[in-house]
């Protein structure tokens, strides 16, 4: 009887043993169900729509108002079970994988700073919490939102030595972002006016019937883009000449990304026109530009655009509309 019962005591002590550690924190279930799904529209968008395919493995971090998720490979997995993750707690502030910190709000972004190259992403929770939006359609917004940030991790490596240059040649401070040009002449008004028209007529373009229409459309915007950045985008502003053009490729491919999912039976199932009216008339100039750039240039060219803004970027979007308008 001795012996049966340090036997037992024997095997419960293993079973304990070889037990995994429970988790440090959890996610609200409904974080992590909207986590699983926004990673599957990622894998689904990356097959289907951009032709991403893969991106590097990097770090990404989503958290909730007091557990971050980590994994070095969520959305440069083919497949869900081959994901790892790690959590940890946090009292409301997020460690960065560049060994920095944050306050847990609504954030969404990627940063490709120093050659580290990192997603962040704060969970439907915090952002309702924030009071950004509530429900299924604020869950259904944020997968987009993910969608325009992961792209960028496949736009950093063929793009971000351009952009490394450009800020090395003119010193440009750490603040050096997509709003740069918003930044620095959203007080002009003949400025504004001009970058609004344009948007309005690369949206009018890729909305022609027919491809003579859609060329005269986008000619006139383009035209109108040269004579405003020749008039202001001179002398101490020059080089935003090129940040533009960059800008609007990171921001106008993102942009485009999240659109079609939406707008995809499979994804979002939302109606084109509501998605349309939304992404061209945003707050973000370089967002709201740089998509109805890039639908006139998707309405233009068709789809190899794609292997150079999600693949090799030997040519941004602008350098290929223009290709595409010289064509006969």
């Amino acid at each position: 009887m001795r012996n049966i019962c340090l036997l037992a005591s024997l095997l419960a002590a293993s079973a304990c043993a070889s037990a995994p550690p429970p988790p440090a924190c959890v996610l609200p279930e409904r974080d992590r169900a909207w986590v699983d799904r926004a990673l599957e529209a990622w894998r689904f968008t990356s097959r289907e729509i951009t032709g991403i395919r893969r991106v590097p493995e990097f770090q990404a971090v989503f958290f909730s108002a007091d557990c971050a998720l980590r994994s070095p490979n969520a959305l440069s997995s083919p497949t869900a079970k081959g994901v790892t993750w790690t959590a940890s707690p946090h009292i409301g502030n997020v460690a960065l994988p560049d060994g920095s910190e944050m306050p847990a709000g609504v954030t969404s972004f990627t940063s490709g700073d120093k050659g580290l190259t990192y997603f962040v992403m704060s969970t439907p929770t915090v952002w309702e919490a924030g009071g950004v939006g509530e429900g299924a359609r604020l869950e259904t917004t944020m997968v987009a939102v993910l969608l325009h940030e992961g792209s960028h991790v496949a736009q950093i490596g063929p793009y971000g030595k351009r952009l490394g240059a450009l800020i090395e040649r003119y010193h440009l401070p750490d603040s050096f972002d997509d709003d740069v040009v918003q930044d620095r002449f959203q007080a002009n008004t003949e400025f504004a006016a001009s970058v609004k028209e344009e948007t309005r007529l690369f949206a009018e373009a890729a909305a022609a019937n027919d491809v003579a229409a859609a060329k005269s459309l986008a000619r006139q915007a383009r035209q109108l883009m040269r004579e405003r950045q020749a008039r202001w985008l001179v002398g101490e502003d020059a080089y935003l000449l090129e940040a533009e053009d960059l800008w609007l490729t990171f921001e106008g491919a993102g942009q485009w990304a999240g659109y079609q999912w939406l707008t995809d039976p499979r994804g979002g199932a939302q109606p084109a026109a509501e998605v349309m009216a939304r992404f061209t008339n945003g707050r973000h100039w370089s967002q709201t530009e740089g998509f109805a750039l890039v639908m006139a240039l998707d309405r233009l060219a068709g789809p190899n655009w794609k292997r150079h803004a999600f693949g090799d970027g030997a040519r941004t979007v602008i350098e290929m509309l223009d290709d595409s308008l010289a064509a006969d």
